[in-house]
């Protein structure tokens, strides 16, 4: 009886902790402006490709992007996304939410089958602690980041059972390929961690055929794909993803090597890894009290039954220190590993004092859900729930294009339109930021522009949109002008009164 009543508590609170983290992917994730690092820019590839029905050439301003020099796998995502959402803000972003919550999924399943329902029942309070995930860059972003780490963690799990049973190798092979067709070149790190992996499935090797055949598999997709992309201009977009992008951030990047280890070790997961150790820590002594029972060789077991989930977690942060060449969600696949040891910590050692202290696992998840809802709570506060409100000026034209669209619906489509706005992250874009190329195209379905007024003046069916605040400037240049919208942001017509 006293079992039935553990396993209902701990389904109902994975139950719980499933909702919340839901919550958190979906809740007001089409509000906000999409932001130029780098989602605006996705966005606006996807959704020129969308209009277009082009699969494989990602363009940005109806040109060839060789910016964003990354497969097309999940720019792909977003327009299967826009053609069934329309086109928008949460559009571009279900992707990543719905690749949070099948990461989410696959985990907490694996852990069931592998491990208990203790782990399953941590992962995702230690999965929804990692804020970052849900402010920047990964699940509530039109990014590649969500599904790349998606078929990281497949491609973990299919090496950790690979020991087993070797024909997982080819689940490796097929999940490495499909990480590569989402951000090229980072798949590298699936790679590494296979080649250091070796020792434990060395047995898999055995077979030429099953390694020849995992590597034809890994390689499918992307050759494929790298053909059909050089019928449209050769070599020049694969060499920009696989030597020009790379090559170019090292050689500028200033970045130190102890900046992503820094970042590693002052994460929030790290945080709630600490609370846990300590607390397993005390688990144990209490335990060894009790009982008598040595813990010393099983905890050896585990860091070596966790081998794989170790050199998951610190290879990518090695690997980013000391290329030199590092940004803030490189490290994430790094903090996605450490919240699965996390779990597997904790559901080691509740499994092992059930039986004798019933109390010891209650307290020991009792202090790490703590832990993360110490986390939690403030990021949907004042993240997720504020998403949107916060009265950025691209808040405002996104309101002014959704209202513009709402009020003429594609009248104006296709035509040149300028912008005149004080708004500058990227001062080499011009008044067109990414930022403000997305919901002109995706609500209005303009051409952006570069130009002044007097470019204005002389394109005859052109649109510019003046903002309020900078109207002083050039009232007199556009005095007789149609206005067709006045919101934030004016709205003029090449057309006169």
């Amino acid at each position: 009886m006293k079992k039935e009543i553990e396993m209902g508590s701990l389904i109902s609170i994975l139950i719980g902790a499933i909702l919340l983290t839901s919550y958190m992917l979906f809740h007001n994730l089409g509000s906000g402006y999409l932001i130029s690092t780098d989602e605006a820019y996705h966005a606006t590839n996807a959704y020129e490709m969308y209009k277009q029905s082009n699969w494989v050439i990602n363009t940005y301003k109806y040109a060839a992007d060789y910016f964003n020099s990354k497969p097309p796998l999940c720019l792909d995502l977003m327009v299967a996304s826009f053609k069934v959402f329309g086109e928008g803000a949460f559009a571009a972003r279900f992707p990543s939410a719905l690749g949070g919550l099948l990461t989410l999924a696959a985990i907490i399943l694996y852990l069931i089958k592998r491990d208990n329902l203790y782990s399953a029942v941590i992962f995702p309070f230690v999965f929804a602690a990692c804020t970052p995930f849900f402010t920047f860059h990964m699940y509530r972003a039109a990014e590649m980041d969500s599904f790349f780490n998606l078929f990281f963690v497949i491609a973990m799990f299919s090496l950790y059972e690979t020991e087993k049973n070797a024909k997982c190798m080819y689940l490796y092979g097929i999940s490495l390929g499909l990480a590569f067709m989402c951000k090229g070149p980072h798949a590298a790190l699936i790679f590494i961690i296979g080649l250091l992996y070796i020792p434990k499935i060395k047995d898999a090797f055995k077979s030429p055929v099953r390694v020849i055949v995992s590597a034809l598999l890994a390689a499918l997709l992307p050759v494929a794909w790298m053909v059909k992309r050089s019928m449209f201009d050769g070599m020049e977009f694969i060499n920009t993803l696989m030597f020009g992008e790379t090559v170019d951030r090292v050689s500028e990047s200033d970045n130190s090597f102890l900046e992503p280890v820094t970042d590693f070790v002052t994460s929030n997961v790290m945080v709630v890894f600490l609370v846990a150790a300590v607390s397993i820590v005390v688990a144990v002594l209490v335990i060894k009290h009790h009982t008598g029972k040595k813990y010393t060789s099983v905890i050896r077991d585990f860091f070596s039954e966790n081998y794989l989930f170790i050199i998951w977690t610190v290879i990518p942060v090695l690997f980013f220190a000391a290329m030199g060449s590092y940004l803030k969600w490189y490290i994430y696949t790094s903090l996605l590993a450490l919240c699965i040891l996390v779990a597997r910590m904790c559901g080691f050692i509740a499994a092992r004092c059930t039986g004798r202290k019933i109390i010891i696992p209650g307290v020991l998840l009792g202090i790490v859900i703590a832990a993360a809802l110490f986390f939690i709570i403030p990021c949907i506060r004042n993240d997720i729930n504020l998403a949107g409100t916060g009265g950025h000026p691209v808040d405002q034209f996104v309101a002014d294009m959704q209202d513009f669209a709402a009020q003429y619906g594609k009248e104006y489509s296709g035509r040149n339109v300028y912008l005149i706005s004080e708004f500058r992250d990227y001062s080499k874009q011009g008044h067109w930021e990414p930022e403000y190329v997305a919901p002109a195209e995706m609500y209005c379905d303009f051409l952006p522009v570069d130009g002044t007024v007097e470019n204005f003046l002389h394109d005859e069916g052109s649109l510019i949109i003046v903002d309020k605040d900078l109207w002083d400037q050039y009232s007199a240049d556009l005095a007789g002008h149609v206005i067709l919208s006045d919101n934030s942001y004016l709205i003029f017509s090449s057309d006169m009164y």
